[in-house]
C-alpha cells in the first residue's frame, strides 16, 4: 500500500508540477541599505512582439521597473533541471525605508508574487549588523476541506516545508515511515477537496433543471455516505464533477446526472476551474537568489552557489504555513577600530605618567 501511495504521489507532483514556470530572483543587499532586485522570465514571442499583456511575471510591471530583453536564452540550473530565461525585470528600493517591489496582477498569485520583506541595519560601533526576512504567505483558500482534519500540524510542516521539528529523536527508518504516512492523508485530503467542490457544483446545477429537484435534499443527506462508498477515494487523485455525476448515477440507479453533466458540462467545468484556481500556483517555482554585504552570520537557506544563498519557492512550501527566507549579516567599520585604537593611544599618552 504504501509503495502504491508514494507512485501517486509522484504522479500528483508531476501532474501539478507540469509545464512549470521557472523564475529566478536575485536580491542583492548593500552595504548603504539598498536593495537590488532582478527577476528573470521566459516570455513568449506575443510579448516580445510588442504585447505587454504576455508579460510572463506574476507581478505587476509597472513604470519604475526596467525590464530587458535577450537576444537569445539563457539556461539556469532550476534543482538539478535546465530552465531558459530571456527576460530581465529590475528595480532597486532603498530597504531601510521599506521593501515593497510587487503588486499582483491577481489575487490568486500573491502567495507567490508579494512576499512580506524586511530589512534591518543596526549600527553597533565596530560593526553594522544587517538582517533581512522575506515571508512568502500562506495559501489561504485551500478548498472546502481543512487539512486539519487529515494532518496535524507538525505533519504538514514536515511533509511541505521539510521542518521536523516535531520528529526529534526519530531515526531514518521511522522517519520514512512517516513521511509515507503523511503523503496517503495528504493525497486523501486533496482528493476529498476535489471531491467537495465537485459535489456542490452537481448540486448547483442540478438546481436548474425542475424535473429532477427531487434529488436536491438527498444529495445533501448521502454526500457523506457517497464520499465513504467511493473506491477510488484512496486510489485516484482526481475528482471531477463528471466523476461525481458517475457517482450519483450508480447510487441512485438513474441517468439524470450523467445527463446534466452533458447539458453543463462546459460550465460545470469552469466552474471546477474558478473554485480551483489556487491549485494553478504549483506550476510556478522561484529560484531565490540573496547577497549579504560583508561576513555572514547565519541563514536558513538551503544551499549556496557562487557567493548567493539559495532558496526553492513554490506553492507545496506555502501550503501549510509562510514560507520565512532569513539572512543576518555583518560589515566591519574599519574607521571605528582605527579610531578607537587613536583613542586608546591619546590616554596612554595623556594618563600614565612619565619619569
Amino acid at each position: 500500500m504504501k509503495k502504491r501511495m508514494n507512485i501517486i504521489m509522484a504522479v500528483l507532483l508531476m501532474i501539478l508540477a507540469s509545464c512549470s514556470t521557472d523564475y529566478q530572483m536575485v536580491t542583492r543587499v548593500h552595504k548603504d541599505g539598498t536593495v537590488d532586485r532582478e527577476v528573470w522570465a521566459l516570455a513568449d514571442s506575443a510579448f516580445l512582439a510588442g504585447n505587454e499583456t504576455h508579460h510572463p511575471f506574476l507581478f505587476r510591471l509597472g513604470k519604475d521597473w526596467e525590464v530587458e530583453e535577450l537576444d537569445s536564452c539563457i539556461e539556469t540550473d532550476f534543482f538539478g533541471e535546465n530552465g531558459k530565461l530571456n527576460l530581465k525585470a529590475h528595480k532597486v528600493l532603498d530597504g531601510v525605508e521599506g521593501l515593497d517591489f510587487f503588486s499582483a496582477r491577481e489575487d490568486w498569485m500573491r502567495p507567490l508574487a508579494v512576499p512580506k520583506e524586511k530589512l534591518e541595519k543596526h549600527f553597533r560601533w565596530f560593526y553594522t549588523y544587517y538582517t533581512y526576512t522575506c515571508d512568502f504567505q500562506e495559501i489561504k483558500d485551500k478548498g472546502p476541506i481543512p487539512m486539519d482534519k487529515y494532518l496535524n500540524r507538525a505533519e504538514q510542516l514536515f511533509l511541505l516545508q521539510g521542518k521536523a521539528d516535531g520528529y526529534a529523536g526519530m531515526n531514518g527508518v521511522e522517519l520514512i515511515n512517516s513521511l509515507e504516512d503523511a503523503e496517503q492523508r495528504f493525497l486523501e485530503w486533496y482528493y476529498h477537496t476535489q471531491f467537495e467542490m465537485s459535489y456542490e457544483i452537481v448540486g448547483h446545477f442540478l438546481k436548474k433543471t425542475p424535473t429532477d429537484l427531487s434529488y436536491l435534499p438527498r444529495l445533501e443527506k448521502d454526500k457523506e455516505e457517497v464520499f465513504s462508498a467511493d473506491g477510488n477515494r484512496k486510489k485516484e487523485i482526481e475528482c471531477s464533477p463528471e466523476y461525481v455525476c458517475g457517482l450519483l448515477d450508480k447510487r441512485y440507479q438513474t441517468a439524470v446526472f450523467g445527463n446534466l453533466y452533458k447539458d453543463y458540462a462546459r460550465q460545470m467545468e469552469q466552474l471546477f476551474e474558478e473554485k480551483s484556481i489556487a491549485t494553478q500556483l504549483f506550476e510556478y517555482q522561484i529560484k531565490f537568489e540573496l547577497s549579504m554585504p560583508g561576513e555572514l552570520l547565519s541563514s536558513n537557506a538551503v544551499s549556496a552557489q557562487d557567493g548567493m544563498l539559495v532558496w526553492k519557492v513554490d506553492a507545496y512550501r506555502v501550503l501549510a504555513d509562510n514560507y520565512r527566507l532569513q539572512a543576518e549579516s555583518r560589515v566591519m567599520n574599519i574607521w571605528a577600530f582605527v579610531l578607537t585604537g587613536l583613542l586608546f593611544a591619546v590616554a596612554l599618552i595623556l594618563f600614565i605618567p612619565t619619569r
